[in-house]
């Protein structure tokens, strides 16, 4: 994956409140599989997605398929932030299709300043 461009969180924010619960798509198994090692929350997962208050910092990459991957970064707590790579309308459909879970435990702060290259 190649990076692309760093993203306004606003215009994230605003896109994502088009979406319902009904509207969001995992990568299963393998999501499933990252959410138990990590000792995730699938609804944590899902109330950030539809209400995006919490959305730091994001950024658009290349996927391996040619797809527009964005990586959504959510302070959870001061310590803890939730990365989310995501691909909007998957196959043209109206999507959210959540590749994987990342939890990491790191000042948010601190992942933003270091920006992806």
């Amino acid at each position: 994956m190649s990076f692309i461009r760093e993203e306004n969180p606003e215009e994230i924010k605003s896109l994502l409140k088009n979406y319902r619960k009904e509207d969001i798509r995992f990568n299963d198994p393998h999501f499933e599989n990252q959410l138990f090692v990590r000792e995730g929350n699938k609804d944590e997962v899902i109330k950030n997605l539809l209400n995006p208050e919490n959305l730091v910092y994001t950024y658009s990459e290349k996927g391996k398929y040619g797809d527009t991957i964005h990586c959504l970064h959510f302070k959870i707590s001061n310590t803890r932030t939730m990365k989310l790579p995501i691909i909007f309308d998957r196959k043209n459909r109206k999507c959210l299709y959540i590749i994987t879970y990342i939890m990491r435990h790191r000042h948010w702060e601190n992942m933003v300043r270091r920006k992806p290259r």
